[in-house]
């Protein structure tokens, strides 16, 4: 995942997105305006800094701004590292963010939208899952007939899919599809209870034992013969994979430790996460070279983090990293019931519904204002929310009220 203010890894994307350019068309003005509404029962928030090349003034937020637009209650959110998406409990897709590259899948590319934009799904089609996080300047979906769906930049093929440009959502030809995941320029699917990858190999990020890209899905190997997954996480260069047993896997980039196997070599192949307990729900997250950092709650409810640690997002009050999980250090009388890890930052929901984070803050992504750069214990940011999601810089959440 690339972050705005990491000028190498900015380089190293630049090709990509020049390729991309010149099969960009200019578009129309999808929308203007953020803090206008909120819809019936839920309310969307959006703050950090999207995108990957530079801060966009209408976008960026250093506190949590109400996102207009949205009809229906929504019950998902999901997020890119330039666009974030809802799902309403009807099965529409809203979106806002930089839609370069058609991100926001209603056949153009535009200007910054801050008022969200329905994502244009052929008649019929009822979105029940959103893929979180979201490959990078691209998005997938998952119907209520396991049909998965991708648009945007498909520039190294993580969509699955044969253009470079997708404005409309696309379906990917792969079947029953249950789960989606995807970062920067890979994707993974659970497809009747196997795991595929498409897009770029590099590092291992696919998973299938080798370094090698694809345009279409290979199954990943390694996973235990005839275990059910859980659930799917991705990050720059990896993924994840939580069991139904609680067992956690990974594989991909691992300079900082990323895997949690006590290495710092790469792994194209899972490998087991050993932790004091089983899992009950983990993140991945890291936007490039420089961060990538793994937060896991565990059955009995600890907290525990791994990989890089730079700008505090282990959350244990030191800022180095660490190839094994080490424990969060959750404030007193505090029990965490969900997390997410973003590119250097982190973030939980307490049982009560308040938003805890934690890591830099460089580009306004703690939502707490101000210009602090590090918090490498978790600080309470004053608003209750059902779900947040991160990507690189940006951040998105809502509550139900």
């Amino acid at each position: 995942m690339l972050v705005t203010t990491a000028t190498q890894e900015g380089h190293e994307m630049k090709s990509r997105y020049a390729v991309a350019a010149l099969a960009a068309t200019a578009g129309l003005l999808a929308g203007s305006g953020g803090a206008s509404a909120s819809t019936p029962g839920t309310t969307a928030y959006r703050w950090g800094v999207p995108g990957s090349q530079g801060k966009v003034a209408q976008l960026e937020r250093t506190t949590p701004t109400v996102v207009g637009g949205i009809s229906g209650r929504v019950v998902q959110i999901a997020t890119s590292n330039s666009d974030s998406y809802a799902l309403t409990a009807s099965g529409t897709v809203w979106a806002w963010g930089l839609d370069n590259y058609g991100e926001l899948g209603n056949g153009t590319t535009a200007s910054p939208v801050t008022r969200a934009a329905r994502v244009s799904f052929p008649a019929g089609v009822r979105i029940a899952r959103l893929a979180n996080p979201m490959p990078f300047d691209g998005a997938l979906a998952i119907d209520s007939r396991g049909r998965a769906w991708g648009w945007g930049l498909n520039a190294d093929s993580d969509l699955c899919l044969p253009g470079l440009l997708e404005l409309r959502p696309r379906q990917i030809p792969l079947g029953h599809v249950s789960l989606a995941t995807g970062a920067r320029t890979h994707s993974v699917f659970d497809s009747r209870g196997r795991v595929y990858a498409c897009g770029s190999g590099e590092d291992g990020a696919l998973g299938d034992g080798s370094t090698a890209s694809s345009s279409t899905p290979v199954a990943v190997t390694g996973l235990p013969r005839g275990a059910r997954v859980a659930a799917l996480t991705s990050s720059w260069e990896g993924s994840g994979a939580l069991l139904s047993n609680g067992a956690y896997y990974d594989w991909g980039y691992n300079a900082a430790g990323q895997l949690g196997d006590g290495r710092t070599s790469n792994s194209d192949v899972p490998v087991h996460v050993r932790l004091p307990g089983a899992v009950r729900q983990v993140s991945q997250g890291g936007s490039g070279a420089t961060n990538g950092q793994t937060i896991a709650i565990l059955a009995g409810g600890s907290v525990w983090a791994w990989g890089a640690n730079k700008t505090g997002q282990l959350g244990n009050g030191s800022t180095a990293s660490s190839d094994v999980p080490v424990r969060v250090r959750v404030p007193a009388g505090v029990r965490f019931v969900k997390v997410n890890s973003g590119g250097y930052a982190c973030y939980a929901i307490d049982r009560l519904g308040r938003l805890w984070d934690w890591g830099g803050n460089q580009n306004g992504q703690l939502g707490t204002g101000g210009a602090m750069r590090v918090q490498a214990r978790p600080v309470d940011v004053g608003l209750h929310l059902t779900q947040v999601s991160s990507t690189a810089s940006n951040v998105a959440g809502f509550a139900q009220r």
